[in-house]
């Protein structure tokens, strides 16, 4: 093999906090970590993952011995290249995300070294324009300014979630969030996310029809994370008797989680964070 491939000379993951931002950062309880892959070239590449900063150091320091050398521009060989050798630490989990951190710089890189988009070496580009969506909390006294806000931006399109949806015990409240909603974004698309991947979500199948039955006579477009992330029965049920189309995936690990889903037709539209899943890679893989 040729000497002039970059080769992987050190990884670095550094710690992001959500706000408030006057506390100390916390590198065991945060949940967002960029790692930055470095060549012998001087190119570096960035990625992230979805897990703690401590957690994530302790991985690269499992990891270190399988890509500390490796050429850098082979993103999928190397994705698959860790997660085999690293099999028995944990399918998912930990190390899953790092290596989907990894695998997202690894690919920045190789945009870089190519001069090309990610999009063409994935490829090839099957449209030049995208609609946006901006994702935005339901918590009472923000979502209305947040609305407006997004509009003023020039969006069309809102996902609104979290916040009290699903939690007040009163559906009566969950209507009344969506129908305030819909006043202020007029003839704009909305999807609803109550965040079924939450600890501790009480809602099953029941709830989510009933909420899908509502959403629907506010023109909601999907309905996401409705039930426990691993319910396959209740997305599949959902998904066959709901008016709207059914989301659901982010929480999954490795391309093998989505495979019951698949079998059992639970979802419209699938939707792999690749910063859990695995990175770029195998979201590909998915899809």
């Amino acid at each position: 093999m040729s000497d002039s491939v970059p080769r992987i000379t050190e990884i670095r993951a550094i710690p992001l906090q959500e706000g408030p931002y006057d506390r100390p950062l916390n590198t065991a309880r945060n949940h967002y970590t960029l790692i930055e892959v470095r060549t012998d070239a001087g190119i570096t590449g960035i990625g992230s993952a979805y897990t703690s900063t401590d957690l994530v150091r302790a991985a690269l320091g499992l990891l270190e011995p399988q890509y500390c050398g490796e050429v850098a521009i082979e993103p999928e060989r190397l994705h698959e290249k860790l997660e085999q050798t690293n099999f028995w630490m944990g399918r998912g989990g930990t190390v899953t995300h790092t290596i989907s951190g990894i695998d997202i710089a690894l690919w920045d890189i190789f945009g870089q070294v190519t001069g090309q988009p990610i999009a063409r070496l994935l490829g090839g580009y099957y449209r030049d324009r995208v609609k946006p969506y901006t994702s935005l909390s339901m918590s009472r006294g923000q979502m209305e300014a947040d609305i407006e806000a997004a509009l003023e931006r020039g969006f069309t399109a809102f996902k609104l979630g979290w916040g009290p949806f699903g939690r007040t015990g009163n559906p009566a409240d969950d209507e009344a969030i969506i129908k305030r909603a819909r006043e202020l974004i007029g003839d704009g698309e909305i999807m609803v996310d109550p965040g079924g991947s939450q600890q501790f979500w009480p809602h099953g199948y029941k709830w989510a029809l009933r909420t899908a039955q509502m959403l629907a006579d506010y023109g909601v477009i999907w309905l996401e994370e409705a039930v426990a992330p691993d319910d396959v029965e209740g997305y599949a049920l959902l998904r066959e008797h709901a008016p709207i189309m059914i989301s659901g995936g982010e929480v999954l690990t490795r391309r093998q989680s989505f495979v019951p889903f698949f079998e059992a037709g639970a979802w419209d539209i699938v939707q792999p964070d690749c910063t859990k899943v695995g990175g770029i890679t195998e979201a590909k893989h998915i899809a």
